[in-house]
């Protein structure tokens, strides 16, 4: 049976991602000048089912019993400390590669650069947080990305991008929920 303190991190995970896929969702549908009426409002909805979701799991996550296990305590600060590392690298990556873009005028490859960059950054998180879940996470964003560069109509290929990274966060969102169910399913 997971600990508490296990559930409630892949929660937090899980909300993270379920905000960054809806930040994601959102910026690509605002860009997409022949987007359906009910397409932002439809993201919109998505958003607000994981966080409630998310918030339903750590209110399930009240009848666990609190364990104090001074292994997985250190073992959980180190997996924080490298986060931070990991999360630093990441967020300096965008600045400069953004920087650099935005200096040759390529500005608008912006979005797909952090993609990537995003992408990548779950392979080390896989590892730190012992979630294969990310690993995949990782992948089919690099590869969605990659897929999407194959489109030639940059506007199109931008929103293909900001579509798929969505689509894969709240996806692994999801997963990472149904994995933290401590009851059965009432019918």
């Amino acid at each position: 049976m997971p600990t508490l303190a296990h559930i409630r991190g892949v929660v937090a995970g899980a909300t993270i991602l379920t905000v960054f896929g809806s930040l994601w969702c959102l910026i690509a549908l605002a860009y997409w000048a022949a987007r359906p009426v009910w397409s932002i409002p439809a993201g919109v909805i998505a958003t607000i089912v994981l966080l409630l979701l998310c918030a339903a799991r750590l209110v399930a996550s009240k009848k666990i019993p609190h364990v104090h296990d001074p292994a997985a305590a250190a073992k959980g600060k180190r997996a924080g400390k490298l986060f931070g590392i990991i999360f630093g690298i990441e967020g300096g990556l965008i600045a400069v590669c953004s920087t650099v873009l935005a200096n040759h005028g390529l500005g608008f490859w912006i979005p797909i650069e952090v993609a990537i960059i995003v992408g990548a950054h779950f392979l080390p998180l896989a590892y730190t947080f012992e979630v294969r879940l990310y690993y995949w996470t990782g992948s089919l964003c690099l590869l969605g990305v990659l897929g999407c560069l194959r489109i030639h109509d940059f506007g199109t290929r931008v929103l293909c991008v900001g579509l798929v990274m969505a689509a894969v966060l709240w996806l692994s969102a999801s997963l990472l929920l149904l994995q933290t169910r401590t009851t059965p399913a009432r019918v």
